[in-house]
């Protein structure tokens, strides 16, 4: 059920805002490889700064930092989208399944999964790759094709 939830709050969150995701998308991917190169020895410095605090909470609030709060901060910081229809929606869903599939493996560790969530993250989990690649290559679309209209 959490993975529902997730999916269908981002999804919702991205159609009805209508900003530009271009670059909140390519600040996710970004997001990843800071948090593969630096992360867990960012999170085992804060760790060693203020040890009361549990190494496993802080590692994901850092995950969390670089691929969903910095992004999402960049895009709501982003001009108004222009895409209407379906396009708009194909862009929604796109954006929501990303940020679903990675944040499907911290949230299993966090709560516990129902059958329903465990499967749909294991189908998540396998199609990231390919969802992935295509919002990579739908945010370089993005950021070409955005004119500004002030």
């Amino acid at each position: 059920m959490v993975i529902i939830i997730t999916l269908a709050a981002l999804l919702l969150l991205f159609f009805c805002v209508r900003k530009h995701s271009g670059a909140a998308l390519l600040a996710t991917i970004a997001g990843i490889a800071v948090y593969e190169l630096f992360g867990s020895g960012f999170a085992a410095q804060i760790h060693e700064w203020v040890p009361a605090w549990d190494l496993f909470i802080i590692d994901k609030a850092v995950y969390l930092a670089f691929v969903l709060l910095f992004p999402l901060a960049l895009y709501f910081r982003s001009g108004r989208g222009g895409l209407h229809g379906i396009l708009r929606l194909v862009e929604s869903v796109v954006f929501a399944l990303i940020l679903t599939a990675l944040l499907a493996v911290p949230l299993s560790e966090i709560f516990a999964f129902d059958d329903l969530s465990r499967d749909l993250a294991s189908w998540v989990l396998s199609i990231q790759g390919g969802v992935i690649v295509v919002g990579i290559i739908g945010a370089y679309l993005d950021i070409l094709l955005y004119r500004s209209h002030d």
